[in-house]
């Protein structure tokens, strides 16, 4: 097992131990949770669980979304069933919730749907991290590409009566966000949508080690043709065979997203979503259709990013991050020019420090006073974070953060372009 795998690993277990302990501790102490203030900006979702919340199966509940006081309108109670989700972060003491309702819901001008996710963002003290890597990448959405990213919204949750803390409500990567196919048990080909959970998922070897199937249901049918297919050209193809414009990669992979997807991941630093924590997807190929479907990406679990990993560590400004895949594109001259034209674009708008910044501050905006009452209601000694630091400093400190990362890529894709003219 590569070292870091086993880092992650042990950290996983003992932080596993950790979140049970402070879990037992808080349901021996008196409720003396804070209510949410009378004059909060942000929704509050009453969240109403029959039994003790577990990841190993769905409970029944209740959830009711209030607006805040001055917005018109409610939602009127909704039956479902909760589970803790996510991985690693069902150590925290703070859980993640994956929401399935009876009946669908339009919550906060999202898409409607029955999947919801409430993401706990427990070690990201700026509780932005993920908000703000989804919406700039659906900022890169142009007439000629759409760029697929949950949309989400900032929720404080009360958990059977319980003063849970600042939420992130967001949608579920499924074949409706990204606008395939259904499924048809009769055709010859399917939508697929394949979850990126292990660093095998890296494009250097075919098969598919690393992924897990989303679409079709895999209860319904196994479908890796269309992955394998893609991992042994991608692993295995000669250069040629790559980079022939009749039958090559750009035959298979929708390249102009591929590029603002590899530009995210550096732009961001997430130091674990260039091999793992990334959706690869693809159309259902019809038979009358001028060209087939291509694969794209849709990023997916971003708290460990802008200057900051998976443990909540600090990490430097200066990191290339690639895979198989991108090794291979960045081999090409071709590729190399329209990556750098590309990134120059998007460093004078979406990708300016200014633009990011001023993001970043929208956020902070909406959270108002949202960010302190969950920072008093998280008060851990135990966990993975800085215990000290306070969502400003970590805002101070992201800020701070971009303005290096973006001023090292400016000179590392010039560096890499210099000799292709």
């Amino acid at each position: 097992m590569p070292q870091q795998a086993m880092r992650r690993s042990l950290w996983i277990f003992f932080t596993c131990l950790i979140g049970l302990a402070a879990t037992q501790s808080v349901a021996q102490r008196p409720s003396r949770a804070e209510a949410v203030q009378a004059g909060t900006n942000l929704p509050v979702l009453h969240l109403d669980a029959k039994e003790p919340i577990v990841s190993e199966r769905k409970v029944a509940c209740t959830a009711r979304l209030i607006l805040p006081p001055g917005a018109t309108g409610g939602v009127e109670a909704v039956d479902g069933v909760v589970r803790v989700h996510g991985g690693s972060s069902q150590g925290y003491e703070k859980k993640s919730y994956g929401l399935t309702l009876e009946a669908p819901a339009q919550w906060l001008g999202m898409r409607k749907s029955t999947q919801w996710v409430l993401n706990a963002a427990f070690v990201d003290r700026s509780l932005m991290r993920h908000k703000l890597s989804y919406d700039l990448f659906r900022s890169l959405s142009s007439v000629d590409g759409k760029r697929y990213a949950v949309a989400s919204r900032f929720v404080e949750v009360q958990l059977n009566d319980r003063y849970n803390g600042a939420y992130l409500l967001m949608e579920r990567v499924d074949r409706a966000l990204l606008d395939l196919r259904s499924y048809d048990g009769d055709a010859p080909s399917h939508a697929c949508i394949y979850k990126a959970v292990d660093h095998a998922a890296n494009f250097f070897q075919p098969g598919h080690e690393g992924y897990e199937q989303r679409e079709p249901d895999a209860a319904a049918k196994a479908y890796w043709e269309p992955l394998d297919d893609f991992n042994r050209f991608v692993s295995s193809a000669p250069d040629a065979d790559f980079r022939d414009p009749e039958k090559g990669i750009a035959t298979r992979l929708d390249i102009d997203n591929a590029i603002d997807f590899q530009l995210l991941v550096l732009l961001t630093s997430n130091l674990d979503g260039i091999t793992k924590n990334f959706v690869l997807a693809r159309d259902a190929m019809l038979p009358d259709a001028p060209v087939p479907p291509r694969f794209f990406f849709a990023p997916w679990d971003y708290d460990a990013t802008f200057g900051r990993n998976w443990d909540a560590s600090r990490v430097g400004a200066e990191a290339w991050l690639s895979n198989g895949l991108f090794e291979r594109l960045h081999g090409d001259a071709g590729f190399r020019k329209r990556f750098a034209a590309r990134w120059k674009q998007l460093r004078e708008r979406e990708f300016s420090v200014a633009a990011i910044h001023r993001l970043m501050d929208d956020n902070a905006r909406e959270l108002g006073a949202a960010a302190q009452r969950n920072a008093a209601r998280w008060r851990t000694l135990d966990g993975p974070y800085p215990d000290r630091l306070s969502f400003e400093e970590d805002l101070a400190q992201m800020k701070e953060w971009v303005a290096a990362r973006v001023k090292w890529l400016d000179e590392e894709i010039a560096r890499r372009t210099k000799q292709d003219g």
